[in-house]
């Protein structure tokens, strides 16, 4: 974590919110959200690009990293509206939003209640909650809790991590991240997580929009209907980053780093 930044603790719905401010003071806020039962030191290779420029805001979403224990049941939802309750404390009414995994289905569910908070949209290596998936892969994401109960817990936490990251520091600290946690709230969080999908045939996301993914990302679908996502969406800008799995921001941050700062450039301009 960049030592600009100063820690928050909220208390909300039964969880202490950890979050975490720093930056330029007067900057465009810059929101990072991570990914599934990982925490917010998934973007400390991200944020040295964007404290110089940016007011920046990293948290632990509900349930992981130190905001536990996660109070009411995880939903994604209930997830936006924290993460809204978080931008009233520090007083932003609009921001850049950057996700990463299924961090980016919290984004598009604000995006998709609440596009007036949004200046721009990143997405990293997570797919579209509301097309229209196919059954097989419905199906799968239903059932897939059940079978994960049959399971000891050391076999959940080691069983993706040759498709996050090539890297042996990104599977150890993805590891490590997963067993802060019980396998009861990791078993919890990954269904509220996926139960979160819902098909709209009008919507398309109209903001200004990044959508990356790494090019050998093999999760679920995310590489499958990227290009199609992108060529619905209204204004988006669409990138396959090279030498990465599914944990793209932490495999090449370096590309990911110049990417999203030519974005943000244009879209959310920085105060000179």
């Amino acid at each position: 974590m960049d030592s600009s930044l100063t820690e928050h603790i909220f208390e909300r719905a039964g969880c202490p919110l950890h979050y975490w401010v720093g930056g330029v003071e007067t900057g465009p806020l810059v929101v990072l959200t991570h990914g599934l039962c990982v925490d917010h030191r998934s973007w400390n290779p991200v944020l040295p690009a964007l404290v110089g420029k940016y007011r920046v805001l990293t948290w632990d979403v509900r349930g992981h990293g130190q905001s536990q224990p996660v109070g009411q049941p995880f939903s994604v939802p209930l997830a936006v509206e924290d993460l809204l309750a978080i931008l009233d404390q520090v007083g932003c009414q609009k921001a850049a939003f950057v996700g990463h995994s299924n961090g980016t289905y919290i984004l598009q569910e604000l995006a998709f209640r609440h596009p007036e908070r949004i200046q721009a949209l990143v997405i990293a290596d997570g797919t579209c909650i509301t097309w229209n998936h196919s059954a097989f892969e419905n199906w799968l994401t239903q059932t897939a809790f059940g079978v994960m109960n049959l399971f000891p817990f050391e076999t959940l936490k080691k069983a993706s991590l040759p498709y996050i990251s090539v890297k042996k520091e990104v599977q150890d600290y993805t590891y490590e991240a997963y067993s802060m946690l019980s396998k009861h709230d990791f078993i919890a969080l990954t269904k509220g997580m996926g139960s979160c999908l819902h098909f709209e045939p009008s919507y398309e996301i109209t903001l200004p929009m990044l959508l990356v993914h790494g090019d050998a990302d093999k999760m679920g679908d995310i590489a499958k209907i990227a290009p199609q996502w992108a060529a619905r969406a209204g204004n988006c800008q669409y990138v396959v980053i090279p030498n990465a799995r599914h944990f793209a921001i932490l495999d090449n941050p370096d590309f990911f780093n110049k990417l999203l700062l030519e974005f943000l450039a244009k879209w959310v301009p920085a105060i000179a």
